[in-house]
C-alpha cells in the first residue's frame, strides 16, 4: 500500500514541476532569444544501476517512483523580427552574445573582481548612463575590447560583428562565442545561459549579424498550451488517485484496529 502511495505522490510532484516549466515556457513566449525548456521523467528504478567493465546491471526493479531525470533546453534558432530599432541585435546563426553582470561588492560598497559572465540570444540592447552597450537589467554587452561603450545610438552593426561609430571610427567588434568541446550550457535565467565550470567557450565565426532586428523566442503557445492541458489532467488524475489510497489506508487501519 505505502508503496503505492509514493508512487502516485511522485506523480504528482512530477506533473507540478512540469506545470512550472511550461508556465515558464508561456512566460517568456515573446521574451527575445528564449529558448524552451522540457522535463523528462525516468523511474527510479532505472536510476539504481551497477556499471562494471562497462556493463550496466539493474539492481532496483521494485520502485516505480517517478524523478526527475533531466531538464533539457531546445537551442534551435527561431525566426527573427524586424524592430527598426538600432540598439536591437540579432545573430543569424550560431553564437551568444556574451554579458557581464556587475561586479560583486563589499560590506562597504566597493567593487571586487570582475561579474560574473552570462551568454545569451537576446540583442534588445540599451545604453546605460555611462554610455555602455548593456542588457538591461543584466549587465553590458562584451567585446573584444571588453565592455562596449558607444557615444550615441547612431552606431551601425557589421555582419562580422565589428561596431563603427556615427562619426565612422572603429569601436570594437562583438564577442560572440559557442560552447566548446566538452562544454555544457546552464541555464542562468529566463533567456541566459553560462558555460559548467567557468568555461569560456570559443569565438563563433558561422554566423551574420543583423542590426535593427531581434531573434524571436522559439515557443510556440499552442503547443504548450497543450502540454499544459496534458499535465493539468495527469495532475488531477495523481491527486484523485491518491486521495483514495489515503482513504484506503485510513479504512484498513480502522478495520486492524477493530480486530
Amino acid at each position: 500500500m505505502y508503496q503505492g502511495f509514493y508512487t502516485i505522490a511522485s506523480g504528482v510532484l512530477m506533473q507540478q514541476r512540469n506545470l512550472s516549466v511550461l508556465s515558464n515556457n508561456l512566460v517568456n513566449a515573446n521574451t527575445p532569444g528564449y529558448k524552451a525548456s522540457r522535463l523528462v521523467s525516468s523511474t527510479f528504478d532505472k536510476e539504481l544501476l551497477r556499471v562494471e567493465n562497462q556493463m550496466r546491471t539493474n539492481i532496483g526493479g521494485v520502485s516505480v517512483i517517478n524523478i526527475v531525470s533531466e531538464e533539457p533546453t531546445r537551442f534551435d534558432s527561431e525566426s527573427l523580427l524586424e524592430t527598426g530599432r538600432g540598439l536591437d541585435m540579432a545573430i543569424n546563426g550560431e553564437g551568444f552574445f556574451r554579458i557581464q553582470a556587475p561586479a560583486p561588492q563589499n560590506a562597504e560598497g566597493e567593487a571586487e573582481g570582475e561579474g560574473a559572465v552570462y551568454l545569451t540570444r537576446n540583442g534588445n540592447f540599451t545604453l546605460d548612463a555611462e554610455g555602455y552597450l548593456e542588457l538591461e537589467g543584466f549587465g553590458r554587452v562584451l567585446g573584444q575590447n571588453g565592455p562596449i561603450q558607444l557615444v550615441d545610438a547612431g552606431f551601425t552593426v557589421q555582419e562580422d560583428g565589428s561596431i563603427y561609430g556615427a562619426d565612422g571610427n572603429y569601436v570594437d567588434t562583438l564577442s560572440l562565442v559557442v560552447p566548446g568541446e566538452g562544454d555544457t550550457m546552464e541555464r542562468a535565467g529566463n533567456a541566459l545561459f553560462q558555460l559548467a565550470g567557468g568555461a569560456e567557450g570559443v569565438p563563433a565565426t558561422a554566423f551574420t549579424m543583423v542590426q535593427n532586428w531581434l531573434e524571436r523566442s522559439n515557443i510556440d503557445p499552442n503547443r504548450e498550451y497543450t502540454l499544459m492541458m496534458e499535465a493539468q489532467r495527469s495532475f488531477q488524475a495523481c491527486s484523485t488517485a491518491l486521495q483514495i489510497a489515503d482513504r484506503l489506508n485510513q479504512k484498513a487501519a480502522q478495520q486492524i484496529a477493530a480486530l
